[in-house]
């Protein structure tokens, strides 16, 4: 019986975060009521904690739905990436340009997935920019992979910064600063070989994040165009509507008058 609660509990969980964003409120309160009547409070106290997705975030968890192979995708380049890094760092691959490639080809298409879905929501550019961005820092870290694929992110998420693509799977991990050691005159050189990887890895990921940044503005655009496309087709579809109901009145007097003629 304690296994069907919580698959239950587990079902009701990933109801609420399908909604439309509009009902989320509504389901999540009704939700909280209907677990306290059962005599689940602990559980009662945990939906009623959660707090209301922003648009972007809603928009995440739509796409970790809709298209769960496009975000498969997402996660192993993203996972792929932070290990990637972590031997580049530590000088044992050269993997890390093939891998940050995959990640940029994978976070382009799940773009172009919460394009189309904020479009249908009626969702804004800045809100798809956000989702954008979150997608990223999800998949970069164990914890953001895991709300990610379950479609169950509850807030916006930044890239985390250069610790994240070293290795360290944590949101606001640190990392312990290692104890100096008196330099010696051999370590010179392979401090200045040291520098340059260091100074190279920086270009790229400087050059990388640029290039995301500006897909997610492509996307944004595509997505505000859309808008102005639909908002065109509907006012087309309106005047025609008119025209119409306009030329059946005409139509139907026209032959009120052949009937009294006839």
């Amino acid at each position: 019986m304690a296994a069907a609660s919580k698959a239950d509990f587990e079902g009701d969980l990933d109801r609420l975060y399908q909604l439309p964003l509009s009902e989320f409120t509504s389901a999540r309160d009704e939700l909280t009521r209907r677990l306290r009547a059962e005599g689940e409070r602990e559980k009662a106290e945990e939906i009623k904690k959660l707090r209301k997705p922003t648009a972007a975030v809603w928009v995440v968890n739509q796409l970790a739905r809709e298209r769960p192979l496009d975000v498969q995708r997402l996660l192993k380049a993203g996972q792929s990436l932070t290990k990637s890094q972590a031997k580049a760092a530590a000088g044992t691959s050269q993997t890390f340009p093939e891998a940050r490639r995959d990640e940029r080809r994978a976070l382009e298409q799940v773009a172009k997935g919460a394009s189309e879905i904020a479009e249908r929501a009626g969702i804004g550019s800045s809100a798809l920019g956000k989702a954008t961005e979150t997608l990223r820092a999800a998949s970069l870290t164990a914890e953001g992979r895991e709300l990610l694929r379950r479609g169950r992110l509850t807030e916006e998420l930044e890239p985390p910064g250069f610790e994240a693509l070293t290795g360290l799977e944590g949101l606001g991990q640190q990392v312990a600063p290692a104890k100096p050691k008196p330099p010696r005159s051999g370590d010179r050189a392979e401090k200045r070989r040291a520098l340059k990887q260091a100074r190279e890895r920086v270009r790229q990921l400087r050059a990388e994040e640029r290039e995301l940044a500006a897909a997610a503005r492509a996307a944004a655009r595509e997505a505000e165009r859309a808008d102005a496309e639909a908002g065109a087709a509907r006012s087309r579809a309106a005047d025609a509507q008119e025209k119409e109901r306009a030329i059946s009145d005409q139509r139907e007097a026209a032959e009120a008058d052949l009937d009294r003629l006839g």
